[in-house]
C-alpha cells in the first residue's frame, strides 16, 4: 500500500470523480523530505531521467519555484508558481492519463490560470497532442535540454574524442600527486561545504548574490544528505578539500549530477577533469550507466564545456501553452 506522509492513500486521494462531469479536487502540498521514497519510486518506474524529476531538485528548489505536489489516481503531478502564470508538470505514473489531464484542466480553471505544461518529454508531448489535438502550442529551448553522458566514457576517457580531457586529468595527477578522492560521509561532509564556501568567495564580488539560491540549496542538500539519498565525493590536495560533487539516482542505471565545485587553484590544475572522472568512476562501479549533467541554461561557456565531454544524447524538453 502506498501513502503520502499524511497517511492519505495514494489511489484514494480524489473525491467525487465523475468521468465527463468535472467534480475533481487535486490536493496539493509543499514537498517535504518524507515524500522522497514515493516520488523516487514513481520516477524510477517511469524510466524518465530528466533533472526536473530528481526528487532532490524538486525538494531543494521548492521555495524558488513555489512548488506544490499532488498524488492523483496513480500519478504524481507538480505545479510551479513563477512568472505571471502557474505551470504544471505532466503527470508521471500509471493510470488513466486523460483523466489526470482533465483534473489538471479543472485545477487551472479554479486558479484562474491559463493551462500550460513545462518540462515535457518527447513522449509526453505526443501523448498530450493525441488526447488534446490542436489544443496546445509547443515550444522548446535548447538551453533547457539536459546533457546525458556514458559513465563508462567519462570514467575512462578513452579514444581521440577524450584526448584533451585525459590530458587535463594527467595534468592534475602530475601537479597534485598526493591528491585523494573520498566519498562523502557523515565524517567529512563539512569538507564539501568548505569547498563551496571557497568557491562562493572566489566567484562573488561586491555583494553580488547571483549564487545565493544555489548556495542555500547546497547547504540544505548537505544537511539532508542521507534523507535525500545523495551520493558524492571530495578531492583532497595536501589534505585540504579542493573539489566536490553531489549526485542522486533516478534509478539503478542513471544518476543526476547536481553540483560540481572546484576551487580556483585546483581548477587551474585540471581539477574539473579530475572530479568529473572520479565521480564517473564511482558511479560506474555502482552499476550506473548514464549521467545527467543537467542543462546549460543558455550560457555559452557552460554549453561549450558540457559539449566538450561528448554527451551521448540530449534530453529535450517542451513547453505547452493553450493556443490563443
Amino acid at each position: 500500500m502506498i501513502y503520502w506522509n499524511n497517511n492519505v492513500r495514494f489511489d484514494k486521494i480524489i473525491n467525487n470523480y465523475t468521468y465527463g462531469k468535472v467534480e475533481i479536487m487535486l490536493k496539493w502540498k509543499t514537498p517535504d523530505i518524507n515524500d522522497g521514497d514515493l516520488i523516487r519510486k514513481i520516477v524510477a518506474d517511469s524510466g524518465i531521467i530528466g533533472s526536473d524529476l530528481s526528487f532532490a531538485n524538486i525538494y531543494l528548489f521548492r521555495d524558488k519555484y513555489k512548488t506544490k505536489i499532488c498524488a492523483f489516481d496513480g500519478f504524481f503531478i507538480r505545479h510551479y508558481s513563477f512568472g505571471e502564470n502557474g505551470k504544471y508538470g505532466f503527470p508521471v505514473g500509471n493510470g488513466d492519463i486523460e483523466k489526470a489531464v482533465l483534473a489538471i484542466e479543472q485545477d487551472a480553471s479554479e486558479r484562474n490560470e491559463s493551462l500550460s505544461f513545462v518540462c515535457l518529454t518527447e513522449e509526453q508531448k505526443e501523448i498530450l497532442e493525441n488526447i488534446r489535438p490542436e489544443m496546445f502550442q509547443f515550444t522548446s529551448d535548447d538551453g533547457t535540454s539536459d546533457y546525458i553522458y556514458s559513465s563508462h566514457e567519462l570514467a575512462n576517457l578513452s579514444g581521440r574524442a577524450f584526448h584533451k580531457k585525459k590530458n587535463h586529468f594527467h595534468r592534475f595527477t602530475r601537479l597534485c600527486p598526493d591528491a585523494v578522492f573520498k566519498r562523502i560521509t557523515d565524517d567529512n561532509i563539512e569538507d564539501a561545504w568548505a569547498v563551496e564556501e571557497i568557491w562562493y568567495k572566489e566567484h562573488t564580488q561586491n555583494g553580488e548574490t547571483d549564487y545565493d539560491v544555489e548556495r542555500a540549496a547546497i547547504r540544505e542538500a548537505l544537511d539532508n544528505f542521507s534523507g535525500l539519498k545523495l551520493w558524492g565525493g571530495i578531492i583532497y590536495v595536501d589534505n585540504k578539500p579542493c573539489a566536490m560533487a553531489v549526485a542522486s539516482l533516478f534509478n539503478n542505471e542513471a544518476s543526476d549530477i547536481h553540483y560540481e565545485k572546484v576551487t580556483n587553484q585546483c581548477a587551474d590544475n585540471g581539477g574539473y577533469a579530475a572530479i568529473n572522472k572520479f565521480i564517473a568512476e564511482g558511479l560506474e562501479k555502482d552499476g550506473v550507466l548514464w549521467l545527467n549533467r543537467e542543462e546549460d541554461m543558455g550560457i555559452e561557456g557552460l554549453r561549450k564545456a558540457k559539449l566538450s565531454y561528448r554527451p551521448k544524447m540530449m534530453f529535450k524538453r517542451y513547453e505547452a501553452i493553450i493556443k490563443g
